[in-house]
């Protein structure tokens, strides 16, 4: 069981746990055993990726599953975890269950979840409650797991939205039940026991009663979000991929106004209209997010990445914190400090090069971050060991520092900033001729993904005559758009990819973990980016501060993308040219 929190999820387990052919736990951290299981597997050198090693994985991990509920006697088990829909782990659940997982969601409107998150919390003052960020950021993180999951296989899925299982929950219950297999039963739903699926909500959350369930099912409150919400509202109006049409809508205001016009590539417009917010709503930390890429723009490196972390109080920079009882690292303490990566993979390629300048410090660094990562960041200078994030709680550190914002306490200014590579670029064999890697695509499933997708035609008309030989450096979705004339090659492992990418002499991509990667082991990196770029490539320019080795080919105009492919037929050309001379 899993879904977006405040959407019935509790109450749905407590119904289902009156009948004795289901068992529906509390959030049981299976899932994420189970991932982690599966990240160190892959990850570690000392296992090969083959059919029996996967083999053993797959046995392994059902081993773990029967175990954990060998005491439970009920037919059916729901295991209920935020992180059943992550499609990795759906894809192992169907090796290891022998059929696809079936998944029963709970969804509900994102403002209507976070103003039930406002209610129960019931705070003396809305904004700092809003600026601690976790719970926002903790509903926002489901909503994603959710949705990338629904899209990988709906097929999955069994989607209950809240107001249907208030409504008519004799109906929802039925549906549940055919998506089961399982028999008729007839539920109470006035004699409801929630003791059964009690969260410990203060010691996770700081706040008790989060899971507390009435009864009786019935709709407890009918509050408007907007009014419970204020001008938090539009930071929640997430689209109802689950609907045919979306219910919230965000209320047009100046940050609106002001997202847009920097979209559109208006910056001046922008500006203006991000400083009129500031002296409006000084309390608006989505706002002093938006200003601080105009700063960075600007070359204002540290007042720039102070305004970005106000962001992460509003849900729109980075992560929260890691669960760990330590604290923030102020730049001048030398001890054990935990350089907790954030943000999807290329983020946190990117962020891994300042271990070097806290070790500088005085400092141990221990890195947190994504399983599939880890064996990329062994031997970076700087850093001590490497662990994943969820293992943060349990190894010994005296402060942590978040990657996103870890410019803030070392006090770097735009000289301070270095280009140069800093991941170790394995050597590999190169053929004659020239070899370029092509990487058109990131995942979809990120909101912005779609402000930075190219028509792929653009691209590969753009190499039309080019000597060289191309390879595809493009994995999962988009892999299939792949011309002829570009060789695949095994992409499995971050490993591969690191291997794939160093034999290259020059890498062409749109603004992905790919493009980090080349770039941080010094490989020629040409990277097409949209008006409004990443808040890296802010600063005007073909180059880059953060890398020596990138090139920047901009979109010049909202909505065409046919300029910077323009310039990279222009720079082969070039580059052809002098080979022919020399």
């Amino acid at each position: 069981m899993s879904g977006v929190p405040r959407s019935g999820s509790t109450v749905l387990a407590a119904i289902l746990n009156q009948n004795k052919q289901t068992h529906v736990s509390t959030t049981s951290g299976l899932v994420f055993a189970l991932d982690g299981m599966a990240n160190t597997w892959h990850s570690t050198g000392l296992l090969r990726a083959d059919e029996a090693n996967h083999e053993i994985l797959v046995n392994s991990m059902r081993g773990v599953i029967e175990a954990f509920y060998e005491d439970f006697d009920a037919p059916v088990i729901i295991d209920k975890g935020r992180g059943w829909p992550i499609p990795q782990i759906m894809q192992a659940m169907t090796e290891v269950v022998g059929a696809k997982p079936k998944i029963i969601a709970t969804v509900r409107s994102i403002p209507d979840c976070m103003a039930s998150f406002v209610r129960v919390a019931k705070p003396d003052d809305l904004d700092a409650f809003m600026e601690s960020g976790e719970l926002s950021e903790h509903l926002k993180a489901a909503y994603i797991t959710l949705q990338t999951g629904y899209q990988y296989d709906p097929e999955c899925f069994c989607l209950v939205e809240y107001d249907d299982l208030i409504a008519d929950p004799k109906s929802q219950l039925d549906r549940i039940h055919a998506f089961l297999d399982l028999p008729p039963f007839d539920y109470d739903f006035t004699a409801i026991d929630g003791t059964s699926v009690q969260e410990d909500d203060e010691e996770i959350h700081g706040y008790a009663g989060m899971h507390d369930i009435a009864p009786v099912l019935a709709k407890q409150h009918s509050e408007d979000p907007k009014d419970i919400l204020k001008h938090h509202y539009g930071t929640f109006c997430q689209p109802e991929f689950w609907l045919d049409r979306p219910r919230t809508t965000p209320e047009i205001h100046d940050l609106d106004l002001q997202l847009t016009a920097s979209k559109m590539g208006n910056f001046a417009e922008g500006w203006q209209l991000a400083q009129k917010i500031e002296k409006d709503e000084p309390n608006n930390h989505r706002a002093a997010y938006n200003r601080g890429w105009y700063l960075l723009r600007q070359g204002q490196i540290q007042k720039g990445y102070q305004l970005l972390d106000r962001g992460r109080r509003a849900g729109v920079f980075g992560n929260q914190a890691p669960n760990v009882p330590t604290q923030p690292w102020d730049g001048k303490t030398k001890g054990t400090v935990l350089l907790n990566l954030e943000g999807g993979l290329g983020d946190q390629i990117h962020q891994v090069r300042f271990a070097k300048h806290i070790a500088a410090r005085g400092c141990k660094v221990i890195v947190a971050c994504s399983g599939p990562l880890a064996s990329l960041f062994v031997d970076v200078e700087g850093v001590s060991s490497v662990i994943q994030h969820e293992a943060a709680f349990g190894i010994y550190h005296e402060f942590y520092v978040q990657g996103m914002s870890a410019i803030v306490p070392l006090g770097f200014e735009l000289e301070d900033l270095s280009g140069e590579a800093y991941i170790t670029k394995p050597k590999t064999i190169k053929g004659f001729r020239k070899r370029i890697g092509l990487r058109w695509q990131g995942q979809m499933a990120f909101e912005t993904e779609h402000q930075k997708k190219f028509p792929y035609d653009l691209l590969f008309n753009a190499l039309e005559g080019v000597d060289a030989e191309f390879i595809s450096l493009q994995r999962d979705e988009g892999a299939e758009a792949c011309p002829p004339w570009v060789e695949q090659v095994p992409l499995e492992t971050w490993e591969d990819t690191r291997q794939a990418t160093a034999s290259c002499d020059l890498v062409l991509s749109s603004c992905t973990s790919v493009s980090h990667l080349a770039a941080a082991m010094g490989v020629e990196t040409w990277v097409i980016i949209p008006v409004m770029p990443y808040f890296l490539y802010a600063q005007e320019g073909e180059t880059c501060p953060y890398y020596d080795t990138m090139k920047l080919m901009r979109q010049e105009v909202f909505g065409e993308w046919e300029a910077p492919f323009t310039k990279i037929k222009e720079r082969l050309s070039e580059k052809q040219a002098l080979r022919r001379v020399k």
